[in-house]
């Protein structure tokens, strides 16, 4: 792996202009991939038996992280993400010769819609990936699960708690929660040792294909109910409270993250305003110039969602009233610590406690 990061580092390169026009053509690319892909005769084979949805959702999100790898540079995180992709589609049905047939679409996609030098640079990347293909393939069935390292006195109750949640029995896991959660200490181990582990439990078995979309959802759900129910455990604060706003970025429906940054804002005495999901960027705004918060935390999942961040850090920069510190936090940025940095954020936070300690400074 070590290796593919400096060749991509030494190799890999797309300029601004190229990237631009990347974008600006992303849903005639889009459409064209999905119509050659959808008329091959081999299409079952490639994709396992599986919808056809799930292959469009799978072309819908590369176009957008490409469109993030080159124009932040990300190729490094795209060395990163490709086994994982590798191994996730292939443990749901996949066949890894899906894959370079999908990076071929793509590269006639650039030659037809962009022009031949930006085409040219981008063909570059796409190559590169088709002869990275066995690699790829070395790598995904040595890709290690994401696992949270938690103290041996809590893997059993994470391990308890995460079999609830499998099963879709809310009853049963709220009555773990109760017996769990004494104090303001509980909560906070209860986020990091039991609610996160266990949610990165539920990805890892999705991912290998040991439980269906519908039952990561449903596990999923059932955290969101846990976590409402939480809330009454909260200490009263006595301070004064300041004002932040946590949620998620544009199009990024991932929320739990960023819920429980939330909450554990709130338990600092913080006057939190948590949006949720995908909330429109103008309607942030809004509430930006409305409530005048000290600051703003944005949580980005998925990597094709940074331009997205990106986009409303500037938007929030540029408002005459005084801008809030941006915070932002999640999968993407842990990936690469100094991301946060090229997207214009003020400050980076690997989970909900260190948030809350590095925003301490500014409760003035």
């Amino acid at each position: 792996m070590e290796k593919l990061f400096k060749e991509a580092d030494i190799k890999l390169h797309v300029s601004a202009e190229a990237s631009d026009e990347y974008e600006i053509n992303k849903d005639f690319m889009l459409d064209f991939v999905n119509n050659e892909m959808s008329k091959r005769k081999d299409l079952v084979q490639l994709i396992g038996g599986n919808s056809l949805q799930m292959m469009y959702d799978n072309h819908r999100n590369h176009v957008h992280f490409m469109i993030n790898v080159f124009k932040f540079s990300l190729f490094e995180m795209l060395v990163r993400l490709v086994p994982w992709v590798y191994k996730s589609y292939h443990n749901h049905g996949f066949s890894y010769e899906y894959f370079p047939v999908e990076l071929k679409a793509w590269k006639n996609a650039v030659k037809k819609f962009l022009s031949k030098s930006n085409a040219s640079e981008i063909i570059k990347i796409y190559d590169w990936l088709i002869n990275k293909h066995k690699k790829m393939i070395e790598l995904s069935k040595r890709q290690s699960d994401f696992i949270l390292k938690i103290e041996e006195e809590w893997k059993d109750k994470k391990n308890e708690f995460l079999s609830y949640i499998i099963d879709g029995d809310f009853e049963s896991a709220l009555k773990f929660t109760n017996k769990i959660l004494k104090s303001y200490e509980d909560i906070q181990d209860f986020y990091l040792k039991i609610i996160q582990p266990a949610l990165y439990d539920v990805g890892n078995l999705w991912e290998t294909g040991k439980i269906s979309v519908a039952e990561e959802h449903l596990a999923t759900s059932i955290v969101g109910r846990i976590i409402a129910n939480i809330y009454i455990h909260f200490p009263k604060p006595k301070k004064k409270k300041l004002k932040a706003i946590v949620t998620s970025s544009p199009n990024e429906f991932h929320d739990l993250g960023g819920r429980i940054v939330a909450d554990f804002f709130e338990i600092d005495g913080w006057d939190v305003y948590y949006l949720g999901a995908n909330v429109p960027e103008q309607e942030l705004i809004k509430l930006v110039r409305k409530t005048k918060p000290k600051i703003l935390a944005l949580s980005v999942t998925m990597p094709f969602n940074v331009e997205r961040a990106e986009k409303i850090i500037n938007l929030i920069k540029k408002l005459e009233t005084p801008s809030p510190k941006i915070l932002v936090g999640g999968i993407a940025f842990n990936f690469m610590p100094d991301l946060y940095k090229k997207i214009g954020a003020d400050l980076f936070a690997t989970d909900a406690k260190s948030a809350v300690e590095i925003v301490r400074q500014f409760k003035i």
